[in-house]
């Protein structure tokens, strides 16, 4: 049941933190192959991450590259210990979501990120999801460097 109001409580926070907006406002921003600023938090919006995310492919709204942090104000978040440095995604054009695995190479204790593509960046949410189900998340940060 806590799983349940989790993941129910993450996905109302996401939507009321960003809202809906217009295709229009959001037409300055465009993510592909290269280099950006991400940062995550928790979900209290206290700092956890900040570091460098480099998209090396793009092909077919697949994406794969690198990251690596900058700054590491806390590292004792779920999944921290399980962010190799390397991620897989998905984009998404006609929604304007990136949806990012930051650790393809396991199946268990990942920590994924979901965002929506806006005018000055990508923003959204990430979750830790392990074989018990999802125990921690906060949100995302992705702009041009």
């Amino acid at each position: 049941m806590t799983k349940v109001i989790f993941i129910l409580a993450f996905f109302i926070l996401n939507i009321t933190m960003h809202g809906c907006s217009s295709s229009s406002s959001e037409a300055n921003f465009t993510f592909g192959i290269g280099n950006y600023k991400f940062s995550m938090s928790d979900s209290l919006g206290s700092k956890l991450l900040e570091g460098t995310l480099n998209v090396k492919t793009y092909s077919n709204n697949k994406i794969s590259g690198t990251y690596k942090y900058s700054k590491v104000y806390n590292s004792e978040f779920d999944g921290y210990s399980t962010m190799d440095g390397e991620f897989e995604g998905d984009i998404n054009s006609s929604e304007k979501i990136v949806f990012i695995n930051t650790n393809p190479k396991i199946a268990d204790s990942n920590v994924f990120w979901r965002m929506r593509i806006r005018k000055d960046g990508l923003s959204g949410g990430w979750i830790y999801s392990a074989f018990r189900g999802t125990t921690s998340g906060g949100f995302v940060k992705v702009t041009k460097k």
